[in-house]
């Protein structure tokens, strides 16, 4: 990765001024083992073999909306952590390289759960070498990334920190997008503690998804250099347990900014509640501030649990037949970032639309209390309605979907999950894909099945 020298470097200098002893007499030998012993007695090192494969099928617009193939592979991933504990208390180190293949790939190469084989998601500008095109099935890049390397400090506390291929995990509006990887930001955070409040700072000079191998800047949304991604964030609990969470973000060469506001909170009947509200503001995405407001409940009772949704978009592109959506994300391009976004209803669709009212409903049981431990299965659906573009019939999509769950229980794959998902996806509108709603398409018919196998070697 580029930078990868020097921040690796800064980061070995903080570690190696922290454990590094002088020439040591017998009196001081002590004192340093029992500073620097932590840092590997407390260490974890864990991984995960995943196995993916999935069968989506697209409505054709031009082919009176016959289905074609728009995903089919099966793909391994594999991946290697070690946390470190702390050195005198104060500073660690967190590493994670995963590997993924393609076992087969009949699709677009986009598909998330390999290495797409183009230099970023902005210019998407091919591997000549490798593949045909950037949407041919043969552009995915079988290999291996580097996913965390900081360097991590606590002062008491107080104060934690990073620094280096990172994760964020301050309050803040800047996210990573998941495959079986996390994406991974180049840069650091400072995170502090108050008793009920706690405030983050993120700072970003790169950013990778995690079907990329290497880290790339960041652009605006006509394609120009974003400089720096950082955001400010605070979370404060309430003594009645209620929660307050808001953050700030921003590019230092970009006009793009986003923020939230989440407010959380559970009743005595046990009934999570969770009203959100985000905003972007875009000027060369928007004609005016966008903002998503949401409404999250969930609830447990016996073997059942409940979800019950609901999100109202303005996200107005100022051209009447166009009509955006609402991406929660310093960049407004797809795997160029991504936000601290809690709303994930799995029903591919994101319900995004300017003026979109959306609502979507889950139901799931778990079956241990009749001799199935370990199963689980449900249902849930989601429709949105109310977007319009002139000269196009208004909006209207909705899907289904059915999912299954099995944590194998014994033998030696014991702990590891078998998950079954399936969405059937309509759209009604009569337009084709991403225009005039720039973040729709067609009726897609979507499979996936998963097995995923946890170690830990220490």
């Amino acid at each position: 990765m580029e930078k990868m020298f020097s921040v690796s470097t800064l980061a070995a200098a903080v570690l190696s001024a922290v454990v590094a002893a002088p020439a040591m007499s017998q009196d001081t030998t002590s004192d340093y083992a029992e500073n620097v012993s932590p840092f590997f007695a407390d260490s974890t090192i864990n991984g995960n073999l995943n196995i993916w494969t999935r069968a989506r099928d697209r409505g054709n617009y031009d082919k009176n909306g016959e289905k074609e193939t728009n995903l089919d592979h099966g793909s391994i991933f594999t991946n290697l952590a070690f946390n470190s504990g702390y050195a005198a208390d104060v500073v660690g180190l967190d590493l994670m390289a995963f590997a993924t293949f393609d076992m087969w790939q009949n699709g677009s190469p986009d598909h998330e759960m390999n290495f797409w084989g183009v230099n970023n998601p902005y210019d998407k500008v091919p591997d000549d070498s490798q593949c045909s095109g950037a949407w041919e099935e043969d552009c995915t890049d079988n290999g291996v990334s580097l996913a965390t390397a900081a360097a991590k400090f606590k002062f008491g506390d107080t104060a934690t920190a990073k620094l280096g291929y990172f994760q964020p995990s301050v309050p803040s509006t800047i996210g990573i997008n998941w495959s079986f990887a996390p994406g991974t930001h180049l840069g650091g955070e400072l995170g502090l503690n108050f008793d009920q409040l706690n405030v983050g700072l993120v700072v970003s000079e790169r950013y990778k998804a995690p079907w990329f191998k290497e880290t790339y800047e960041f652009q605006t949304t006509n394609g120009e250099d974003a400089g720096t991604a950082y955001s400010l964030g605070a979370r404060y609990e309430l003594d009645n347990g209620i929660s307050l969470d808001t953050a700030y973000g921003a590019l230092s060469d970009g006009d793009r900014w986003n923020a939230h506001l989440k407010v959380k909170g559970t009743t005595e009947g046990g009934v999570y509640w969770s009203p959100q509200l985000y905003v972007v503001d875009d000027d060369e995405q928007y004609d005016s501030t966008a903002f998503q407001l949401a409404m999250l409940t969930s609830m447990s009772s016996g073997q059942y649990s409940y979800r019950a949704e609901a999100t109202y978009t303005e996200a107005d592109s100022g051209d009447p037949a166009v009509v955006q959506n609402l991406a929660y994300r310093l960049t407004s391009q797809y795997g160029g970032s991504n936000g601290t976004y809690d709303i994930w209803w799995n029903n591919r669709s994101d319900f995004n639309h300017d003026e979109e009212l959306a609502v979507f409903g889950s139901l799931s049981r778990d079956f241990s209390d009749i001799g199935a431990t370990g199963f689980s299965a449900g249902l849930s659906g989601a429709y949105g309605f109310g977007s319009s573009a002139q000269g196009y019939e208004d909006l209207t999509e909705y899907s289904y979907s059915l999912f299954a769950d099995y944590a194998i229980q014994a033998g030696a794959l014991k702990d590891a999950k078998v998950s079954f998902y399936f969405t059937q996806y309509f759209n009604d509108t009569d337009v084709g894909n991403w225009a005039p709603y720039t973040n729709l398409f067609q009726d897609e018919d979507d499979f996936k099945l998963t097995l995923a196998i946890p170690f830990s070697i220490k």
